[in-house]
C-alpha cells in the first residue's frame, strides 16, 4: 500500500482507501465493513478528486472547474453534492474526521488515503457478484471515462456533458450568416465595485441586438461563461456556433464613460469595425445604439436587417436610476438564493423610485415577486403571484413592446396552471424578441403540458441553440418532452444531464426515476427512488400529481405509474 502524496492524481479507475472507506470509483461504489453505498457519479468525481489531493485546500472554484467541466451550475450543485458524500461516508460538517470546510476558503480531505497495489482486484469483480446487465452498462460507462484519470476528466466530461449533445437534433443555425455572440465586456477601471457597470453594458447589448429579426444572437447565460477567461475568439464561435463575435471594454469614472467595441468576423478573423466611444452615465443608451447601428451597417447589405427597434421601455432618464437597475439585474441573474433576489427587489425599488416610468424596472421586479413563488420562498406564494402580475401589467401599460414583461406574465398563468393563457403570452414575447432563449423555455413547457410534445420538444431544442450553456432546467424540460413522447431512453439521458448541473433538484430525480422504470431499469428507478426519500422522507406522489396538471391524463398517469414501479406510493 502507498500513500498518494499531495502532487500525484488518483488513478480514477482504479479502488483506494479514504480512512476506512474503500472507495471503487469504477463501480461507483463505496465500501466499510458489510456495508455498501452506491454514489452518483459526480459524487464519486468530487470524492476521487478530493483523495487526489489529501491535506489541501480546495477552493469551490477548482471543484467546480474539475468536477462539473464546462457547465454551468448553481451553488447548490457543489454543496448538495458534498452533503451527499459526508452523508455516504457518515461524516459531520460539525464535527469532521474525512472531509473539513473552511469558510470562505473551501474544503480539505482529512483522512489518510492510501493506494492497494495494482493487482488487488476490486471488492465487485467477483464473478458471483450480482450484477444486472443495466448495472454493467452504467458501470462500463463510468469506467471508460474514470479510465483516462484526472488530467482528463476535464475534457471528458465537457465531451459527455457538453451542451452540443443535445443540439445535435437542432437546425444547424451556426452555418447562419447573421449570427453573434456579444462576450462580456472587460471593466477597465481598476474598481471590481464597477464590475456590475461592465456587465451592465453586455446585458443590454445582447438585449438589443436579439431584437433584430433574421440576426441570431446568443443568450447572455452562454456568452457570460466566458466572463474572466482568456479568449481564443475562433474558438469561442466555434464552440457557440456563430459568425460574429462583439467584444469590448468600459472603463467608468464618476459620470464619465469611455466603450471600446469591437466585431470580428470569426470565420476569416478580420475585424470589421473597431471604435471608442466617450460620454457620460447620461447618454449611455444613445453611445449603445450608436453601437447597435454600427453593428448592423458592418454586415454585409446581404444581410442587413433593417435598423434597431426604438425601445423607450428600457430607457430612463435618470442616470442615477439606471445604475440602482444595474445593479439589481447584477443581483437577480445570479439565480444565488431568496436574500440575493431580495437585494435586487429593493433596487429595483430604488430605481422606480427615482422614475416612476421605468418599464424595465417594473418588469425585472415583477420577476422577482414570481421568482419567489417558483421556489417556495413566499410567505403566501398566491400574494408573489398577484404582486407579479400587477407589477408585469403596469410595465406593459408603460411600453407595450417590452418581451420581458410578456415573458412573467406567462410565467405567472403558467405556475397558476392557466396554460393557454400562458402560451399566448410567450408568444407574444417572441413576437417581439425571436432570441430569448427563456421564452422559447417557457413556450417549450407549454405545448408539452398542452398535448402537444413535439412542438414543445423543437422548442426547447431551438432554446438550447440559443443558450448552449444552459442551467439545469433546460435538459429538465428537454427530458419532459422526450418522455411525453415515450422516447424513454433520450429522456433518461437529458435528466441525467441536469443532475450534473444540479444534484439536489427533485423535481429532475422524480422525471428519471419515472423515465427509468417506463424504460424497464427497475433496479436503476428504485434506486434513484432510495435517493429521493433519502432526501427527503415526506416525499409523496399526490404532491407530485399536483405539480404537474398535464391537459391529457393520459400523460399524467404514465408519469405516476413509472414512479409506482419505482416503488414510490402516493
Amino acid at each position: 500500500m502507498s500513500a498518494i502524496d499531495d502532487h500525484s492524481v488518483t488513478c480514477a479507475d482504479q479502488p483506494f482507501r479514504v480512512g476506512d472507506w474503500q472507495v471503487e470509483p469504477a463501480s461507483g461504489r463505496i465500501r466499510q465493513g458489510g456495508r455498501s453505498i452506491k454514489l452518483e457519479p459526480r459524487v464519486m468525481d468530487l470524492l476521487v478528486y478530493l483523495a487526489g489531493r489529501p491535506g489541501r485546500v480546495i477552493t469551490r472554484a477548482e471543484l467546480e472547474t474539475a468536477v462539473w467541466a464546462g457547465r454551468v451550475v448553481g451553488y447548490d450543485a457543489l454543496t448538495g453534492s458534498m452533503q451527499k458524500l459526508r452523508r455516504a461516508l457518515a461524516d459531520d460538517a460539525r464535527q469532521p474526521h474525512i472531509i473539513e470546510t473552511l469558510s470562505k476558503k473551501g474544503y480539505r480531505l482529512l483522512a489518510p488515503v492510501v493506494m492497494p497495489a495494482a493487482a488487488d482486484p476490486p471488492a465487485d469483480s467477483s464473478p458471483d457478484s450480482p450484477v444486472t446487465g443495466v448495472q454493467r452498462e452504467n458501470r462500463s460507462v463510468h469506467a471508460g471515462i474514470a479510465a483516462l484519470g484526472l488530467l482528463l476528466m476535464t475534457a471528458i466530461a465537457y465531451f459527455f456533458y457538453g451542451p452540443w449533445r443535445i443540439a445535435d437534433t437542432t437546425q444547424d443555425l451556426g452555418s447562419t450568416p447573421a449570427s453573434i455572440a456579444v462576450l462580456p465586456f472587460d471593466n477597465l477601471g481598476g474598481d471590481p465595485e464597477q464590475e456590475y457597470f461592465a456587465d451592465g453594458m453586455t446585458d443590454d447589448l445582447i438585449t438589443e441586438l436579439a431584437k433584430i429579426p433574421d440576426l441570431f444572437v446568443i443568450a447572455r447565460d452562454s456568452t457570460f461563461f466566458y466572463k474572466g477567461q482568456p479568449i481564443d475568439l475562433h474558438e469561442v464561435a466555434d464552440k457557440l456556433r456563430v459568425r460574429y463575435i462583439l467584444h469590448g471594454s468600459v472603463r467608468r469614472a464618476g459620470e464619465q464613460i469611455r466603450l471600446n467595441a469591437r466585431l470580428t468576423d470569426a470565420a476569416s478573423g478580420r475585424h470589421l469595425w473597431a471604435e471608442r466611444y466617450d460620454g457620460t452615465l447620461n447618454n449611455v443608451f444613445a453611445l449603445q445604439d450608436e453601437i447597435t447601428r454600427r453593428i448592423l451597417a458592418a454586415l454585409p447589405a446581404s444581410m442587413h436587417t433593417g435598423d434597431p427597434p426604438d425601445a423607450p421601455g428600457r430607457k430612463t432618464s435618470s442616470a442615477t436610476a439606471y445604475d440602482y437597475f444595474l445593479l439589481g439585474r447584477n443581483r437577480f441573474f445570479r439565480y444565488a438564493s431568496r436574500e440575493e433576489n431580495r437585494k435586487a427587489r429593493e433596487l429595483y425599488r430604488q430605481a422606480i423610485a427615482l422614475d416612476p416610468e421605468y418599464a424595465l424596472a417594473y418588469a425585472m421586479l415583477a420577476w422577482t415577486h414570481v421568482f419567489d413563488a417558483m421556489n417556495g420562498w413566499s410567505e403566501v406564494r398566491e400574494q408573489s403571484l398577484e404582486r407579479g402580475y400587477t407589477l408585469a401589467g403596469r410595465a406593459i401599460t408603460l411600453d407595450p413592446n417590452l418581451p420581458v414583461a410578456y415573458f412573467v406574465t406567462g410565467l405567472v398563468y403558467r405556475e397558476r396552471g392557466e396554460y393557454l393563457k400562458a402560451l399566448v403570452e410567450a408568444e407574444k414575447a417572441i413576437a417581439l424578441d425571436p432570441n430569448y432563449a427563456n421564452a422559447h423555455v417557457l413556450l417549450a413547457t407549454l405545448f408539452y403540458y398542452t398535448g402537444r410534445p413535439q412542438e414543445g420538444l423543437e422548442r426547447i431544442q431551438k432554446a438550447m441553440r440559443l443558450n448552449p450553456y444552459h442551467p439545469y432546467n433546460y435538459p429538465f424540460h428537454l427530458g419532459q418532452a422526450y418522455f411525453i413522447l415515450g422516447r424513454y431512453p433520450e429522456a433518461i439521458d437529458a435528466f441525467r444531464q441536469g443532475l450534473a448541473s444540479n444534484p439536489s433538484a427533485e423535481r429532475l430525480r422524480v422525471w428519471l426515476t419515472a423515465a427509468c422504470a417506463q424504460s424497464g431499469q427497475i433496479e436503476d428507478a428504485e434506486w434513484e427512488a432510495e435517493q429521493i426519500l433519502a432526501l427527503n422522507p415526506d416525499f409523496s406522489t399526490e404532491r407530485i400529481r399536483n405539480s404537474f396538471p398535464f391537459k391529457d391524463p393520459a400523460d399524467l398517469e404514465r408519469f405516476l405509474e413509472g414512479l409506482r414501479l419505482a416503488g414510490l406510493s402516493e
